[in-house]
């Protein structure tokens, strides 16, 4: 039986990088989930990177997703798309995403009635949510670049290299609920048309390769005045998951905290710890 409208919350749990688990108490999706993880010297050396399943499935026993309906992808990095068919597989979801991470689920072994394309303007629904997909843009990389850009136009089997995880389109994800909106900003793009006309109960924000802080502030969450900001993609994910918790170097994250104090001071900024959900 679905549990009555009026006694149900909306909730965000944290995964590491941008991946949650988004859930109304009756359906549920994830996005970006990646619980696999390599060390840095595995990754720049460029050798095969292995779904590690057992940590899927124990992932999606931890959330409690395994009744979820979609697997939804920002964009096809290995960060945030590598884990994404498998986590589809286990559960029995769609996956949801880019021309880019479809190569990526085909690869996997996904067939084509358990994959969805979209593009930007494009929506999804999920029982009471509605994504929608926004024209968005990655932020900023080493020495001011985008890490693997391009597409994947053919399967990508695994396993395979990070370099082949190539970026595909880049979605900012507005997520319509009659209980409140979310809004995942997977990475941290100066994309001002993902903010217009949307105001947010909830913001997920990578602050990874932010730039400026207040200005991404400004742009990003002021402009959709959100209730309550989650940053994201701050932690070290060459590191298990399952690890004491570091941020990636040089971040800043005490830094972005301090900012984001004086540039939304009417708003809530939640410092997310894996497996521990977030409430709108």
């Amino acid at each position: 039986m679905r549990e009555k409208k009026d006694e149900r919350r909306l909730c965000a749990t944290w995964m590491g990088v941008a991946g949650f688990l988004i859930s109304d108490g009756c359906d549920s999706f994830y996005i970006d989930p990646f619980v696999s993880r390599y060390s840095i010297f595995r990754v720049l050396a460029g050798l095969p990177l292995p779904p590690r399943i057992e940590l899927v499935r124990r992932w999606i026993g931890l959330t409690g997703g395994a009744s979820a309906k979609a697997v939804v992808v920002s964009h096809s990095h290995f960060d945030h798309a590598l884990d994404a068919p498998f986590f589809a597989g286990e559960t029995g979801a769609v996956l949801v995403g880019s021309e880019s991470t479809a190569s990526i689920g085909l690869g996997a072994g996904l067939g084509e009635g358990s994959i969805k394309r979209v593009r930007p303007g494009d929506t999804h629904d999920i029982g009471d949510f509605r994504v929608r997909f926004v024209k968005s843009v990655h932020g900023f990389g080493l020495f001011g670049r985008t890490p693997y850009p391009g597409s994947i136009d053919r399967p990508l089997a695994p396993p395979a290299p990070a370099a082949a995880y190539r970026l595909g389109e880049v979605f900012s994800l507005v997520i319509e609920h009659p209980l409140g909106v979310i809004i995942h900003h997977g990475s941290a793009g100066r994309a001002a048309e993902v903010f217009y006309g949307v105001r947010a109960d909830m913001l997920l924000l990578c602050v990874a390769g932010r730039g400026n802080t207040a200005g991404y502030l400004e742009q990003t969450a002021a402009a959709c005045g959100a209730k309550t900001v989650v940053p994201m993609h701050f932690d070290n994910f060459f590191r298990p998951l399952e690890a004491r918790m570091k941020h990636i170097p040089f971040l800043g994250m005490e830094e972005f905290v301090k900012t984001a104090a004086k540039v939304l001071p009417d708003a809530v900024v939640a410092i997310p710890e894996p497996g521990r959900a977030l409430f709108v």
